[in-house]
């Protein structure tokens, strides 16, 4: 007869397989930058990180998202997804060079 809080609890290390898998995501970003001297390649798989660990805390039940559980699960995924998609604009705008020229003359018209 089972009582009740005795179901099967995923084993500790299994529950921070996704927290494991973000680190070595990002982990294999920073080897970009170090390894290749070039910024951009590593920039981009870094922020690809962040996303990742956005849609495992969004997706995953509380008991497997290990580590990734900080806050509500609505705060985690809005902090981490505005933290990855920013970080990605970051990559792109040093890849491609974008210019900031008409943001800012746009701010300044505006004030």
């Amino acid at each position: 007869m089972a009582t009740q809080g005795t179901r099967r609890r995923p084993a500790k290390l299994l529950r921070q397989l996704p927290t494991l898998i973000v680190l070595a995501v990002g982990a294999t970003g920073l080897v970009f930058v170090f390894a290749d001297r070039g910024y951009e390649r590593g920039a981009v798989v870094f922020a690809a990180a962040i996303c990742l660990a956005a849609v495992f805390r969004a997706v995953l039940p509380d008991r497997w998202a290990g580590l990734l559980r900080v806050r509500s699960r609505w705060t985690d995924v809005t902090t981490l997804a505005i933290l990855g998609i920013g970080g990605l604009l970051a990559a792109l705008a040093l890849i491609n060079d974008w210019d900031a020229d008409p943001l800012l003359r746009w701010f300044r018209d505006a004030t």
